[in-house]
């Protein structure tokens, strides 16, 4: 009976933590990546007013925003031009227009393509190819 306040002493002078604040440590923890999670889920559901947003940028069925210093934007500009594929290319850097539509697209980073009503935000070769067959926008091979 007498070692267990002792050891409880020595642990707690060690900063050992005792299974009940282990527990307590480990909830908060949990509630902390909840709270995390839900932040960034509300952060990604954001809705885009397309039909604004084209108001902006125009009537190009292809418009990619982007910078001139993004590595991955040059690598869409070349794989749109590879694919033969016309865009409107707006800097959201420099350009006022580019500037508001990467607000209104809820932009995080560049590139990102509007095709049609679809945005995709990032560099995915693959799902950008998949979007312009889709709305038939690639020219005939």
């Amino acid at each position: 009976m007498s070692r267990r306040p002792a050891c409880a002493r020595h642990e707690a002078r060690a900063g050992i933590l005792c299974r009940a604040d282990m527990t307590r440590a480990v909830i908060r923890i949990r509630i902390l990546g909840l709270l995390l999670l839900l932040a960034w889920v509300s952060g990604c559901s954001s809705t885009v007013d397309v039909g604004e947003l084209r108001g902006m940028v125009g009537d190009e069925p292809v418009v990619l925003l982007s910078t001139s210093s993004c590595g991955y934007c040059r690598k869409l500009r070349d794989d749109l031009r590879g694919w033969g594929v016309e865009f409107a290319d707006f800097d959201v850097e420099t350009e006022e227009n580019g500037m508001r539509a990467f607000a209104l697209a809820n932009g995080r980073g560049v590139p990102i393509l509007l095709i049609g009503d679809k945005l995709l935000h990032g560099y995915s070769p693959d799902r950008a190819h998949e979007l312009l067959l889709a709305a038939r926008l690639l020219p005939q091979s």
